[in-house]
């Protein structure tokens, strides 16, 4: 996975209205760039499970402050966006 984003923090270390927005937003750049070069970890994402690359991503959001949990569904967010933009219909 490559790492050439950088994960911005939360705004403020405790919960706050919008948190898990700008965690999806701190997430956004970097999930783009594992879409165009692991369709499975995208895939994997939308069913709930986490890919090694993926794993590495919501660790790598846990060290910019974010929680892991806040990350998972952040990815998971993100890979359903992702889809939906290619004209994907979910259940």
């Amino acid at each position: 996975m490559e790492h050439s984003h950088a994960i911005s923090g939360p705004r403020q270390a405790s919960d706050y209205p919008g948190r898990q927005a700008d965690c999806v937003a701190a997430l956004r750049p970097a999930v783009a760039d594992l879409a165009t070069t692991s369709q499975e970890s995208i895939v994997a994402a939308i069913g709930g499970e986490l890919t090694d690359d993926l794993l590495a991503l919501a660790h790598r959001a846990e060290k910019a402050g974010w929680t892991f949990e806040e990350a998972s569904a952040a990815i998971e967010t993100l890979a359903r966006e992702y889809e939906g933009a290619k004209g994907t219909v979910f259940d």
